[in-house]
């Protein structure tokens, strides 16, 4: 079972305001939710849409809006994937906005990165790290 003090040490690192998910970031003691029997830590929470939650059994990173959907397998793959993603963040600033094939590059880069990280976290195209890496190489 993660316990609050687990989570923040393997949150230490992690830009979280850089992450892509919107809502306000909970600290510990971290508020729970429950689904289909799973105790959850609830890590951001966008009211009557979404949270980005951990399970405490298993550590896995998830969206939860009335379904649960994969975003890591493990809160360091978590941690891992977030400083993936801002490390191509910042090499987007440093694109020209027209230059779309660069842009592309970079979000390319950006979805290897996780991939190597957690390849379940990218397996589906619809799933959070992928959305994430598409929307770099769109510019946005």
């Amino acid at each position: 079972m993660l316990t609050d003090q687990q989570i923040d040490e393997a949150l230490r690192a992690v830009p979280r305001k850089k992450v892509p998910f919107e809502g306000a970031w909970t600290k510990a003691p971290y508020p729970e939710r429950s689904h289909d029997g799973r105790i959850f830590a609830v890590l951001v929470d966008d009211p009557e849409v979404e949270a980005l939650v951990v399970d405490r059994a298993t550590g896995e990173v998830l969206v939860l809006d009335g379904s649960v959907a994969l975003v890591n397998r493990s809160l360091g793959q978590f941690a891992k994937s977030a400083t993936a993603y801002v490390a191509a963040r910042k090499r987007a600033k440093s694109i020209d906005e027209d230059d779309d094939e660069a842009l592309e590059a970079n979000g390319e880069e950006a979805l290897m990165a996780i991939r190597a990280i957690d390849a379940d976290a990218v397996a589906d195209e619809n799933q959070f790290w992928a959305v994430a890496a598409e929307e770099l190489g769109y510019g946005i």
